[in-house]
């Protein structure tokens, strides 16, 4: 696909997650009506309805070249074919599971090549320790060394690539395929969260060998590192509804436990609201509450299905 504008939101589902891309895509146009959204749609499902809601450019999966296809297909490197082929020079990526809370457009640096969405440098820059989550949810330094031993590990802000800023193009496509091919000739090198460990070893690679340039921002608000107090304050008093002023606006991005009704353990209000947004457009107040139960319904009832298969096809130990 070519560069069709300089900038836009970008976010992507497949079908399991298509009801919650719903709300994410919902926010956007609320609070940010005039940026246009492109839709990474993964498989051979109909999203016309929201083509047709929200204006949407749609960049199906299946129709990248078949390299690029291998990789990003049935996974959560979809996301990366707004890097190689999207629409916008450049862009903000939002997962399914995130939300525009506010307009933190004019925060966005499309003066740099990639924009970090986090709060805080992750480990300090004189650390003599590996701490144990850096292999677990990123990389491991030691078993990295083989492949790029100049690079070092500390004073970095590792981030969730459940929302950031990019150029496009700024990773060259051989660049990525290199060091999926290093995880596939050493086990442990990078943690099992999809594109997060190459994304955020490639960023800050090539940022040390000034091959990019990179900023760092707080606009990523997730409530288990964040807490749920900003978003308590925002959400008071406004009966359902998307506030109409955000104390900071940013990225709410719901992580971990995901934003259903059902889970108490889980802080959802933001994310129904916006999941709320999406089905007033057609059904009203009352019609958009029951859009959203039918739809708790629907996962209740997956989750259930799926427990009871795990258990009839395990085997018995007699």
């Amino acid at each position: 696909m070519n560069v069709q504008v300089p900038f836009g939101f970008v976010t992507g589902c497949h079908a399991g997650d298509k009801f919650m891309v719903q709300a994410t895509l919902a926010s956007m146009r609320h609070y940010c009506p005039e940026v246009p959204i492109c839709l990474v749609v993964d498989g051979n499902f109909d999203v016309s309805d929201l083509e047709r809601e929200y204006d949407l450019i749609v960049l199906r999966v299946s129709e990248l070249s078949s390299d690029m296809r291998n990789l990003v297909s049935g996974s959560g490197r979809a996301k990366l074919a707004a890097m190689w082929e999207g629409p916008f020079e450049f862009y903000v990526w939002l997962d399914s599971d995130a939300i525009v809370w506010g307009d933190f457009t004019p925060q966005v640096r499309t003066d740099v090549d990639f924009q970090i969405f986090w709060s805080e440098i992750s480990i300090p820059a004189d650390a003599t320790e590996i701490p144990p989550w850096l292999a677990h949810f990123y990389f491991d330094p030691l078993k990295l060394k083989r492949f790029d031993p100049e690079f070092d590990w500390r004073g970095h802000a590792y981030f969730s690539t459940g929302a950031f800023a990019s150029r496009r193009d700024v990773i060259p496509f051989k660049r990525w395929l290199d060091a999926e091919l290093w995880g596939r000739e050493t086990p442990g090198l990078f943690g099992d969260f999809y594109e997060q460990p190459i994304l955020n070893y490639l960023v800050h690679s090539m940022r040390q060998r000034g091959e990019l340039k990179v900023v760092m921002s707080d606009l990523q608000h997730i409530s288990e590192h964040h807490g749920l107090d900003e978003l308590k304050q925002d959400c008071a008093d406004n009966n359902w509804h998307f506030p109409q002023k955000v104390r900071r606006p940013r990225v709410a991005h719901f992580c971990g436990r995901k934003p259903y009704l059902f889970d108490r353990r889980s802080y959802s209000r933001p994310f129904t609201i916006a999941r709320l947004e999406h089905h007033r457009r057609l059904h009203g107040d009352l019609g958009a509450w029951l859009e959203v139960l039918s739809e708790e319904r629907r996962v209740l009832s997956g989750k259930f299905q799926r427990r009871f298969q795990r258990a009839a096809y395990k085997p018995n130990r007699a």
